[in-house]
């Protein structure tokens, strides 16, 4: 008996040093993400080898994104909204449900168009090597293409 209080307390106090240290590490790391003057975009610019007036132009690019990405998200969400109100309790798709989703599919559709577009202009900044190089990351990660 006594043994085995001994595990459950070791244990114990491990998963609380663990819990702490992880903790204080997250919260290094956030300070640091917060402190650098190049926003969340400077990997961008390690990454693909960009000189400052390449990263400056894509920097204008990305705040300009970002505010168009907004509004589509909301509107998604709304659209959502629809979709799961025409839905509430349904048995059946009924032909208001199938033009919600229809909406949704649009609104979706439209998100995936304007990012891509982003992609190919920042794409056209870099370095032509480093442009596609780009392109293909972006396509695997945001569609999930494989490139290869």
């Amino acid at each position: 008996m006594n043994r085995s209080l001994v595990i459950v307390l070791g244990a114990l106090a491990l998963g609380v040093v663990l819990f702490f240290s992880s903790f204080v590490v997250s919260q290094r790391v956030c300070r640091a993400c917060v402190a650098e003057p190049s926003g969340s975009l400077s990997w961008l610019q390690t990454e693909y080898h960009l000189n400052n007036d390449e990263m400056a132009r894509i920097q204008k690019l990305h705040a300009d994104y970002l505010s168009k990405c907004g509004s589509m998200c909301s509107e998604i969400m709304t659209k959502q909204h629809e979709v799961k109100t025409a839905l509430n309790n349904a048995t059946n798709v009924s032909p208001v449900a199938q033009q919600k989703l229809d909406e949704l599919a649009a609104c979706r559709a439209e998100c995936q168009s304007r990012m891509l577009q982003y992609f190919v202009s920042v794409s056209r900044i870099m370095p032509p090597d480093e442009g596609r190089r780009y392109m293909a990351d972006m396509e695997r990660k945001a569609f999930g293409f494989n490139s290869q």
